[in-house]
């Protein structure tokens, strides 16, 4: 058997049940691993782990920090690789210190590990927020986070650092010893490192009790794990010298890991930012189905195999562009149901424009991946521009998406400069597409010169790499620009508390006679195992909608007044939902965008901005919901945002507006 498939077997069985672990659960030994996974995030290693800090949200802050800056060492180094294979004497100067990039390989090289790393932090470092959001309001352990990410950091520098110093010691180098052993030895070190990240996001995502998981959350688990799991096969593949599973491991790392790090931060910034539910819910399954059982067409090399293999795998790619169509398709539809939303906040522009320019890098991508795959290669390095290109737009576009997005959910503070954030995200899209247009032209040019097998013709490709790289320039400056935008925002003397307390005070909870719930529902409103269900009879508004009546417990007589700056709006919007007939439990739904069974600052000031009400500042809404809040946990439930707009009818006695004319 070709040892492809059993690796192929192995990490499929090894992914199907991490997925049903993750819907299911691990049954009675649930509680036992928590516990050693707490151990070792709090207490290893000893004394380091505790110089850290443990704030909500300091982990995926230094996640999304140190992404942003390689994603600003990445930018300028493509900047130049551009414009070295424009002017290959361009940077002779740097053989003074011992560096020769030749025919530009290593500087090539070093652009796209810088890349892969500021995604890897960028795209896991907003997932973390996604995945805090949906469970308790912060990750296992803070700290923990923020050491791997120094420690990340740290074995990146050192592939770069200790070859410069053995170059020094004369240390024998033959046949590149000395950096392959580093190669593999960061390979291994990167996959270890996220071992804690992985144990630290799942214990995560075990706190949200019984809210469903996110697909985001999905996405980001499955993503994390294949990871690992690729490193681990790298390493061990290149000492056994298993060249298939080599090839099979970096698939893996540089596919199915990088789109299903970009999925996470679309199904959660573009559904969010909108206000609208996922448009198809089979398209979200096809996309995370299909995407880790076929190949991705990016990235792709030889592969040495049987004729079976080998049609195989062209199945298999022809296959990988369906669940990037399926995913693009489905969050641009869902963008458009909420455009007006979308196109007011930069994460969810840069989200949007990632997902409309991804298709196209795919296909493009499929055709040169075939090429490379059957070993044709008449396309000559025209895949290598189009994969570049689509790390640095998509991805690039994605990771501005998650910290205009979730760095300010992190740190509890609003986006400073949105206008700043929108012009980098269009800098970036423009910047990227272009320039790669560019450089296609260039290569194609060399393509057909060569093919012509015309004497003394050679290809005068220089001024397009010269114009691609002015325009990749764009794109540069786009990462500047957004890396300013989250100092500032990081540096703002305003914020709020994101707070959020696990423990219930709801004692009882009225239900009506005849309507039909779930356990998982009343959990997620605010009810614990504790509380006391009262059955009461049904009331009917005029518009037909059963009303969920509360029980007096519920309510609190020291309620705090609203926040002056926000009473009049609350009566507006109170008065508005009198006047259109909408019944509390309707408008709940409408609000809980995430179907987290609560609504956050976020969500109450989407509705607000939905309705013809003035809109308060992000601010203004967090201190409104603290108002309503009667439990303390940071957001509101069924029982207690009707308790609020009762308050309000009651204390300003409203009517619909008709019956008063």
């Amino acid at each position: 058997m070709e040892t492809i498939f059993i690796s192929a077997g192995f990490l499929a069985g090894a992914l199907f049940f991490l997925s049903q672990s993750l819907s299911k659960g691990v049954g009675s030994v649930g509680g036992a691993l928590k516990q050693i996974g707490l151990f070792i995030l709090r207490k290893n290693p000893p004394g380091l782990v505790d110089i850290f800090d443990d704030r909500d949200g300091s982990g995926s802050r230094t996640w999304m920090n140190f992404g942003m800056l390689w994603l600003v060492f990445a930018t300028l180094l493509g900047f130049l690789m551009g414009w070295h294979t424009y002017d290959p004497t361009a940077l002779d100067s740097l053989a003074s210190v011992g560096w020769s990039y030749d025919d530009g390989s290593s500087l090539t090289d070093a652009t796209l590990n810088f890349l892969t790393i500021a995604l890897l932090y960028g795209l896991i470092g907003s997932g973390m927020v996604a995945t805090a959001r949906n469970g308790n309001g912060r990750l296992a352990s803070e700290a923990n986070a923020s050491m791997v990410a120094v420690l990340l950091s740290a074995v990146f520098l050192a592939t770069y650092i200790l070859p410069f110093i053995f170059g020094f010691l004369d240390i024998d180098t033959e046949e590149g010893g000395v950096a392959i052993l580093l190669y593999s030895l960061e390979t291994l070190a990167m996959g270890m490192l996220l071992i804690p990240v992985f144990i630290n996001l799942l214990i995560t995502a075990a706190n949200r009790g019984e809210q469903a998981l996110q697909t985001s959350v999905w996405f980001l688990l499955i993503g994390v794990a294949a990871f690992i799991l690729s490193m681990l096969y790298m390493f061990f593949g290149e000492l056994a010298g298993a060249t298939q599973t080599v090839w099979l491991a970096e698939r893996v790392a540089h596919g199915w890991v990088p789109l299903a790090l970009m999925f996470s931060v679309g199904y959660h910034v573009i559904p969010m930012t909108a206000k609208q539910p996922i448009w198809s819910a089979s398209m979200r399954t096809a996309s995370m189905f299909l995407l880790f059982i076929t190949v991705p067409p990016f990235f792709m090399t030889d592969a040495s195999g049987s004729n079976f293999v080998t049609n195989i795998g062209a199945i298999l790619l022809t296959l990988g562009v369906l669940p990037i169509f399926a995913a693009s398709s489905n969050l641009l539809f869902t963008a458009g149901s909420g455009l007006s939303a979308v196109v007011k906040k930069p994460g969810a522009m840069a989200a949007t424009m990632a997902f409309l320019a991804l298709p196209f890098f795919a296909v493009g991508g499929y055709f040169t991946a075939m090429d490379t795959f059957v070993g044709t290669g008449e396309l000559g390095t025209m895949g290598q521009v189009i994969d570049m290109g689509m790390l640095f737009t998509v991805g690039g576009l994605l990771v501005l998406a998650g910290v205009f997005t979730n760095y300010p959910n992190a740190i509890g503070k609003p986006l400073a400069t949105p206008s700043t954030g929108t012009l980098a995200s269009w800098m970036v899209l423009v910047g990227g597409v272009a320039s790669t247009m560019a450089y296609l032209i260039g290569e194609f040019t060399a393509n057909a010169v060569s093919a012509s097998e015309i004497e003394d013709v050679v290809a005068n490709n220089g001024g397009f790499y010269l114009t691609g790289s002015g325009l990749f320039y764009m794109a540069a400056i786009g990462t500047i620009l957004a890396t300013m935008v989250v100092i500032r925002t990081g540096i703002s003397a305003t914020g709020r508390s994101l707070d959020v307390v696990e423990t219930s005070d709801v004692s009882t909870y009225t239900l009506t006679s005849g309507s039909s719930t779930t356990i998982r529902d009343l959990i997620g409103r605010g009810v614990g195992v504790d509380t006391a269900l009262v059955i009461s009879e049904t009331e009917e508004n005029k518009g037909g909608s059963t009303l969920i009546a509360v029980d007096s417990a519920l309510h609190n007589d020291e309620i705090n007044e609203f926040p002056p700056s926000s009473d009049t709006t609350m009566v507006a919007f109170v008065q508005f939902l009198t006047d259109t007939d909408q019944s509390v439990f309707d408008l709940f739904r409408s609000m809980d965008l995430d179907d987290s069974g609560k609504i956050d600052a976020s969500e109450f000031l989407a509705a607000l901005e939905s309705s013809p009400i003035g809109a308060l500042s992000s601010i203004e809404a967090s201190d409104l919901v603290a108002s309503m809040d009667l439990d303390g946990d940071g957001e509101l439930n069924l029982p207690e945002l009707d308790i609020a707009i009762a308050q309000v009818k009651r204390d300003h006695d409203l009517v619909p507006s008709v019956e008063e004319e």
